[in-house]
């Protein structure tokens, strides 16, 4: 069902709507329309997963009963709730509760892609489908951080590149095994649902919780993110936090309280990270000895090579490459 919310509605829509996540007033607004999980869901589990790519749905004031997430692969679009404008761009997600009213807006000349993922609460447990009166066993569980008032939703959250990296390929493979139907779908959807969910509230935990600090994450998100490129780029070269800073044109300070919150990492265990990455991949791949790994991903001792390997990986190069290929 798609209409006004001042138009008729079936009887499990006004079913048990006391309570924080349900504002009366929606009903008196003749431009709000609602969709429902019995039109939205038409498979044989309550959940949906599209793409759009170019394209923008929710572009007028609407509400449902169900959960919706959406991602930013790409591009910049507009998410308005409260009758506020918020911003969103690559690696941007929000959350949203049932009966919360938003919606979104294409930004002039932006191409943007978007994974949307809705479900309804049955699907995560039969047990617990209605929000308003089973809240209690939600505080320990996977939706408690979303689940609050209209005030209280977080128009977007500002993923960290770890994140960013795991929500893409868990709701990729979910839109690849909801479109694809192949057997015991549902149970890789509910699956990857499930940590998609701890992977958000972990993350929602971690969100810069003041206004300030989320200007700060606004105005050098963009410089952090070509950074990490930067770093990328270059992780094999003598590279220092001062270089990276430079680069960014940004205070030291500040560098890394953004990057921190960003990656999940300091600057020194993001750049050691790619260094033993990439020794790994060469361990696997080529015959390359010991001694020309370490030069090649940037160390200049072999001894001080061996002992962050083995502090990163468990074990030394050399047992690695012996396991391995054992």
């Amino acid at each position: 069902m798609r209409g006004h919310l001042n138009k008729s509605y079936p009887a499990f829509f006004i079913r048990g709507l006391s309570g924080d996540y349900m504002d009366s007033d929606i009903f008196k607004d003749n431009d709000i329309s609602f969709f429902d999980s019995r039109s939205n869901f038409n498979k044989r589990i309550p959940f949906k997963a599209y793409l759009l790519d170019g394209e923008m749905c929710g572009i007028t004031k609407h509400t449902h009963d169900y959960m919706q997430i959406w991602y930013v692969c790409k591009g910049v679009c507009s998410h308005w709730i409260n009758n506020n404008e918020h911003r969103m761009v690559k690696g941007d997600l929000f959350v949203i509760p049932p009966y919360v009213v938003h919606q979104m807006r294409k930004i002039k000349d932006e191409d943007v892609k978007i994974i949307g993922i809705e479900f309804s609460t049955e699907f995560v447990s039969s047990e617990y489908d209605d929000f308003t009166k089973n809240k209690g066993f939600f505080d320990f569980a996977y939706l408690e951080p979303f689940l609050v008032s209209k005030d209280m939703v977080k128009p977007k959250l500002v993923l960290s590149h770890e994140a960013q990296m795991e929500v893409e390929k868990l709701t990729m493979e979910m839109l690849k095994e909801y479109d694809s139907e192949e057997r015991y779908y549902e149970l890789y959807i509910k699956a990857n649902l499930l940590k998609l969910l701890a992977v958000i509230a972990r993350e929602y935990a971690k969100s810069p919780k003041d206004k300030e600090s989320d200007e700060i994450f606004d105005k050098y998100r963009n410089a952090i993110l070509n950074s990490i490129q930067y770093i990328k780029d270059n992780f094999t070269q003598d590279l220092h936090l001062d270089d990276v800073c430079k680069h960014s044109m940004m205070s030291k300070t500040y560098f890394c309280y953004v990057f921190k919150n960003l990656t999940g990492k300091t600057f020194t265990e993001f750049h050691t990270e790619l260094r033993i990455q990439k020794a790994l991949e060469l361990l696997n791949t080529t015959d390359a000895s010991i001694t020309e790994i370490c030069y090649s991903v940037g160390y200049n001792d072999v001894t001080h090579f061996c002992r962050t390997f083995k502090k990163q990986v468990g074990v030394s190069p050399r047992l690695y490459r012996k396991e391995r290929a054992e």
